[in-house]
């Protein structure tokens, strides 16, 4: 587990909610099942939005755990979090803050960033989210003090919990970050380098892997070659050389992983392991919890004791303070945090003054109006119980305690005639309901979800004997006079059709009450069909190899992750891990589909197996080359598209500008010339408006025409896509596109072929042996044949204006019946296959195939014994026919009479055939 903390201002519900960034076009529920593990995220967003900051300031922490393991259990999670909500709340009461985390489970396993072509694998992760808020006092608020200053402890804490549940830690797991210095270097990440440094790295780090450097010394000495270096913060964890090549201004810093003292001293071939992409993916789990190291152990005893309220009461900026504390001996000190605890809760809590209280929160009635006013000192916070009302003299008659009482909290702003926050910091004595900081639902236990918009728990009442309630803004204009109405004509219609709704997520809220309640309905959606025949069947037969390349392409799974195993049911089961999964758990439990999105996948992916559809190939990503001289292209033909759309721009707005200028022009000169009637400039006027706009009529005429060829030229906005680019080269005759496109292509093989052929699919030759296998894409470039590169990757070859082969990857199949189609057909099977081929379509074709192997001169032999016995015969009958036309040519050169061909070939096998005297052609 990783954990990364960051500042921010504001976006945060959006995200978590929407999921999308630069790069990425899924949104988040595409991407992930989201767990609710503590807090409300309406809540939260509400504390957030009521902080009154600059928008450069950070107004909540958001904090990231982010696992390696492929699978974590819901107990560890859960267990993570609490841990380190102890951890960062160790100096504080559970009602001084509010404190959200949900745990992000992918449902889309890896998937390629649009800009840069580099794979992102997805794994696990928590999210958590602390508003920069104390809710008692309404001060800022940051539990972890300034990060960089308490990293050592935030590592304690991270190694303790990674040691204590068994997992990977990032210590150990260092990843590398160069990947394309060759073909078998990352075909995953092919744009690490994208400064004009990269030349540079790149060619230090082939020499380091073919010069086999592994001694640090030889790699400084390495560096040396190419000019001045130096090591900077030598002796640190973070040493890094630097190079400054001969001529240059400044230095380049070498700050790779790859360019470390930790990877140098690898041995050359733990080098190649770690930077080959072609090593095949792991599936990782959790082992066994492991011993806490001292200095660990030794940091978080310091972080419980003094540190964190350090951080909490030393920053306050009191100098005097600091330096008192700072000298102290480390018994003064606990004594001096101590004073400092004691005077922050008795200014902010009436129950530090009264005696008998040890701290703990109050029960009683007063308890709650000193919360209460507590809140209204912050000025945006009001805090309630939802589901109870207030008696005649408006206390509360339930408790209020610990997180219970932050999870209640409403939100209100000043209003459009109430002054904001003096000078004084307290706030204004005015205040109306607000609906931008409002929460969004109320929903709790004993509230009727048709009760007023976003007040939680609170009913309206007209009695004026009642205590008085916060009303949204334009209550007056709903309520009738001395009246009083059902609470929900006050709601907005999309609140009211909204409110006690289930989300698309399963859930009414994003709270864990509503995360329980949605675990239990997938629960049981999942078991009322279990037991249904039609799923039976299809968790004991369904091919899950077929499954994982479908899937590979829809939800970026890793075949190559996952080992196909046979239960006691005879179904298939795929390996995650330690689990065994049939292929219904792997969709609900591995991918953490709802039960309504896995069955509608797993019936599309039997009906194509029943129908014998072809299995689409298991989706690849593009070879690191390949993809980076595509982004070059891309971007140079992006920059020329948009200077040519500039200039058309400008173009179209000076000829439209130049038509109104010169209107404008001559209309003042007519409407100046005094020798004119009134009648006649009006005439002059009309004869120049119409000529306007005849001139306008022809620019946007003119334009079109200019904006078609633009389109012609340039194309889309979007550009040409990657298999667009690829089919392009292959059919300029590149093979390495041509392999590529095949290996990336989102579809099978069309084995169908063009509705115009004369015989579609008459006939295939495949490779028999298919241990000898291996890619063998070609471009075969044999007789007078041109090609046409389909987009899925089909090569269809045409002779004399007819299609009369196809290559489809895994075959080659005939479309004409005529000899050159055949021999076409079996000369590029054999350049693809080798020498032994499997015929399959009509018998007849099957053996006029093998009578046109012997007369085209083949050394191919067929699957089919009876095939190899007609080609032989084809052979011999050649060889006697030659020798007849030799023998009448001359007479003098006598043949065997007693020769009988036909007779001795049913004896002949393949190896004892007479060669030909007609060389074959490869």
């Amino acid at each position: 587990m990783l954990i990364r903390v960051k500042g921010r201002h504001d976006g945060v519900k959006e995200y978590l909610e929407e999921g999308q960034k630069l790069g990425r076009e899924l949104r988040r529920d595409e991407l992930d099942e989201r767990v609710m593990l503590a807090g409300d995220l309406d809540l939260t967003d509400a504390i957030i939005q009521s902080i009154d900051s600059d928008p450069d300031v950070a107004r909540y922490l958001s904090i990231t755990l982010s696992f390696k393991e492929d699978d974590v259990d819901r107990e560890t999670l859960d267990a993570v979090v609490r841990e380190f909500q102890k951890f960062a709340f160790s100096a504080y009461r559970p009602d001084e803050y509010n404190f959200y985390a949900e745990a992000h489970l992918p449902r889309v396993k890896s998937y390629q960033d649009s800009r840069t072509g580099q794979l992102v694998e997805r794994k696990p992760h928590i999210h958590i989210v602390i508003p920069k808020l104390n809710l008692i006092s309404g001060q800022h608020m940051e539990p972890l003090g300034y990060v960089k200053s308490n990293i050592r402890f935030i590592d304690a804490f991270q190694e303790h919990v990674n040691t204590r549940h068994g997992l990977a830690s990032p210590k150990d797991n260092r990843r590398v970050e160069l990947t394309d210095a060759s073909e078998m270097i990352s075909r995953y990440k092919g744009d690490m380098f994208r400064d004009s440094t990269r030349e540079l790295k790149e060619s230090l780090l082939d020499t380091v892997l073919d010069r086999q450097v592994e001694r640090y010394d030889d790699f400084m000495a390495l560096l040396a070659e190419h000019g001045e270096t130096r090591l900077r913060n030598a002796g640190r964890e973070n040493e890094y050389p630097n190079v400054r090549l001969p001529g240059a201004a400044k230095g380049v810093n070498l700050k790779e992983h790859v360019f470390s003292r930790a990877f140098v001293e690898l041995p050359t071939a733990e080098k190649l392991l770690q930077l080959s992409a072609d090593v095949k993916p792991t599936y990782d789990v959790a082992g066994k919890p492991r011993e806490v190291a001292p200095e660990i152990q030794s940091a978080l005893a310091e972080w419980y004791e003094t540190r964190a309220r350090e951080v909490k009461y030393l920053n306050s900026g009191n100098t005097r303070v600091y330096e008192a504390y700072r000298d102290a001996s480390p018994q003064d000190r606990l004594m001096k945090l101590a004073e400092l605890e004691r005077g922050f809760y008795s200014q902010y809590l009436k129950e530090h003054h009264e005696p008998g209280t040890d701290g703990a929160a109050r029960t009683g009635s007063a308890g709650y109006d000193e919360t209460e006013q507590r809140l209204r000192r912050i000025g945006r916070v009001f805090e309630f119980k939802r589901g109870s009302v207030r008696d005649v003299d408006g206390r509360f008659p339930g408790p209020v305690r610990g997180i219970d009482a932050q999870r209640d909290v409403g939100h209100a702003r000043p209003g459009a005639g109430g002054a904001r926050r003096g000078q004084s910091g307290r706030p204004a004595d005015r205040w109306q309901y607000g609906t931008r900081a409002a929460p969004k639902r109320a929903t709790a236990a004993g509230f009727n979800v048709d009760g007023v918009h976003g007040v939680p728990g609170v009913p309206v009442v007209r009695l004026p004997v009642r205590h008085p309630v916060l009303l949204p803004d334009h209550a007056h204009r709903e309520l009738e006079h001395e009246r009083s109405v059902q609470p929900d004509s006050l709601r907005r219609d999309s609140d009211r059709r909204r409110a006690g709704r289930v989300r698309p997520t399963g859930r009414v809220a994003d709270t864990t009450l509503s995360q329980r309640v949605r675990d239990v309905r997938e629960g049981q959606a999942v078991a009322s069909v279990g037991d249904q025949a039609e799923f039976a069947i299809i968790r004991r037969q369904l091919d899950a190899g077929r499954l994982l390349a479908t899937l590979s392409h829809s939800h970026g799974v890793r075949p190559e992750k996952y080992a196909v195993t046979k239960g006691r049911d005879g179904g298939d089961r795929i390996r995650c891990g330690k689990r065994q999964l049939n292929v219904s758990d792997f969709l609900t439990r591995e991918l953490n589909l709802p039960w309504q999105d896995a069955s509608k996948i797993l019936r599309d992916t039997w009906r194509s197996q029943v129908d014998r559809t072809p299995a689409p190939p298991a989706k690849e990503l593009p070879r690191a080359s390949l993809w980076r001289d595509y982004t070059a292209q891309r971007d140079k033909q992006s920059q020329s598209r948009g200077a040519a759309a500039d200039a058309q721009r400008d173009s179209e707005r000076a000829r439209r500008t130049q038509i109104r200028d010169a209107f404008v022009s001559a209309r003042d000169a007519i409407r100046a010339d005094s020798n004119l009637r009134p009648s006649q400039r009006r005439a002059a006027v009309s004869v120049l408006r119409m000529e306007r706009v005849t001139q306008e009529a022809t620019l946007r005429d003119t334009i079109s025409a200019e904006r078609d060829a633009f389109r012609a030229r340039y194309g889309a906005a979007k550009g040409r896509s990657f298999s667009e680019y690829l089919q392009e080269r292959a059919q300029a005759g590149d093979d390495r596109a041509l392999v590529e496109l095949r290996r990336t292509r989102n579809s099978p093989p069309d084995v169908t072929g063009p509705e115009n052929l004369i015989m579609p699919a008459l006939a295939s030759a495949i490779l028999a042996d298919h241990s000898a296998g291996g890619r063998n894409e070609i471009l075969f470039r044999g007789l007078v044949l041109s090609w046409q590169v389909h987009s899925n990757g089909d090569v269809t070859y045409r002779h004399d204006g007819r299609d009369v082969v196809r290559d489809q990857g895994p075959d080659v199949r005939v479309l004409q019946v005529d000899r050159d189609a055949i021999e076409a057909g079996l000369r590029l099977a054999q350049a693809k296959f080798g020498g032994t081929l499997q015929l399959a379509g009509p018998e007849a074709f099957q053996f006029e195939a093998a009578r046109v192997a012997a007369e085209a001169g083949l050394y191919i032999e067929f699957t089919d014994d009876n095939l190899n016995r007609t080609m032989q015969v084809r052979r011999v009958e050649l060889v006697a026919q030659r020798a007849n036309d030799v023998a009448a040519r001359h007479p003098s050169v006598s043949t065997p009479a007693d020769h009988d061909v036909r007779k001795s070939t049913p004896g002949m096998g393949p190896a004892s055939a007479s060669p030909t005297t007609e060389e074959p052609t490869r």
